[in-house]
């Protein structure tokens, strides 16, 4: 009985370790490929390879190189997380298959980027011209009007490090993919993206043509601790104490969004005020209505661009209220009050009135070919251009866009409310 358990055990030990065996091999057939595959615009090495039984297998002292460019980056512990043995082991048969995954994480400790290697400067580069997207960076700093790599040493940074965690989970049943991402960059600060993707295909090569719909994403910014140090460099640069400066920055926020028509509410600017002041932490979290396409939103009211995108905004964990904003003119200069002499006969010239919308019925669209209509579809859609002409129970519209002008159709049993502009 005794020599039976005993080599029961020494069975189970030998399965592990041929478990183990196994796992080191498939990784490392893993990490030979992926350097082949990357040897033309990259090179790749690692110290060694680690696994475990409970879904874990890791590379030590991860180093690439990009020769295209002179830089490399640096991992001091790259791991691949799964919720189990099974998923690891099923991990390459469902590649080998073409599909997705059900369960990943990738954790990366220690991703360094030299200051000044090019892929920083890059990174740091001031933008071709001003957007959106280039909004919250432009800073009151001296004559700098954007923080780079010079700035960045100024202001005490040698390197970058971070800690970076990426994981999703997928169900093949509801086709529903949920991402989220954590990166704590060391004396600057931490972030957290957070996405629900929707009609999410099993086969990545399907989503072409059956592209993913976003249900919700969130973006929180945390312990801005670069924010805080950026503040005190600049206020120095401008030669103001740190309450002037943060009054200069709220300013310059505001200004840079009026640039690109945006013009905040009253509530929302003080709201950002107050996490400039004390950049703990900021979240903002859409909802996007289904059916919404990104491309196009200067075309609709602002009310209709809140109502589609359904935002939410926390400041240092206090939800702001009142969300809103208005489109502007970026080039309208600022408006004097002058009285107006009455010309001769003593009359007064009359006031410019705004032009009016007012709903009209579908069955009168005929009537206002050639005007600037708002359609809203029965599924929630919002469409916005000039009606060119009403044929086959189809109304056609020419849509302006940066790129110039489109044409499209809505079939009319699927419009509910049509807004005119008279």
């Amino acid at each position: 009985m005794l020599k039976l358990i005993k080599w029961g055990l020494l069975g189970v030990v030998a399965i592990a370790l041929l478990i183990k065996v196994s796992l080191w091999l498939s990784v490392r057939s893993i990490m030979s490929d992926v350097s082949t595959t990357l040897a033309p615009l990259m090179e790749l090495r690692y110290d060694g390879i680690t696994s475990s039984f409970n879904g874990r297998v890791g590379l030590e002292g991860v180093e690439i190189r990009i020769p295209a460019i002179a830089d490399r980056v640096q991992v001091a512990h790259a791991e691949l997380i799964f919720s189990g043995l099974g998923e690891l082991l099923s991990f390459k048969e469902r590649l080998a298959e073409h599909k997705l995954p059900e369960q990943m994480s990738i954790r990366l400790e220690g991703l360094t980027l030299d200051l000044h290697g090019p892929i920083m400067q890059a990174l740091y580069m001031p933008p071709g011209e001003r957007s959106l997207a280039s909004a919250m960076s432009e800073v009151r700093c001296g004559s700098v009007r954007h923080i780079g790599v010079s700035e960045l040493q100024d202001m005490g940074y040698h390197s970058v490090e971070s800690d970076v965690q990426f994981s999703y989970t997928f169900q093949p049943g509801a086709q529903t993919l949920n991402l989220n991402m954590t990166s704590d960059t060391h004396e600057m600060g931490a972030m957290r993206l957070g996405m629900l993707v929707m009609n999410m295909p099993e086969r990545p090569h399907d989503l072409r043509a059956n592209p993913p719909r976003l249900k919700r994403v969130s973006v929180e910014v945390t312990d801005n601790q670069y924010l805080r140090r950026m503040q005190s460099y600049c206020a120095n640069k401008q030669g103001v104490e740190h309450d002037a400066y943060l009054q200069l920055a709220l300013a310059q926020f505001d200004r840079v969004l009026r640039l690109q028509r945006i013009a905040l509410n009253e509530s929302v600017l003080q709201a950002y005020g107050r996490y400039l002041a004390d950049p703990q932490s900021l979240r903002v979290e859409l909802e996007p209505s289904e059916g919404m396409v990104w491309d196009g939103l200067q075309f609709f009211d602002a009310q209709d661009v809140l109502t589609m995108m359904r935002p939410t905004v926390l400041v240092n964990q206090t939800l702001v209220e009142s969300l809103g904003f208005a489109w502007v003119d970026p080039l309208a200069a600022v408006q004097t009050t002058v009285t107006a002499q009455p010309p001769e006969g003593g009359e007064t010239p009359s006031t410019v009135q705004p032009a009016a919308e007012r709903f009209v019925t579908v069955q009168s669209l005929p009537q206002h070919v050639g005007k600037r209509l708002r359609f809203v579809t029965f599924d929630g859609m919002y469409y916005q251009g000039v009606l060119t002409r009403i044929m086959n129970d189809k109304a056609y519209l020419s849509l302006q866009g940066g790129n110039g002008t489109a044409e499209m159709s809505l079939r009319l049993e699927k419009i509910s409310q049509v807004r005119v502009q008279f």
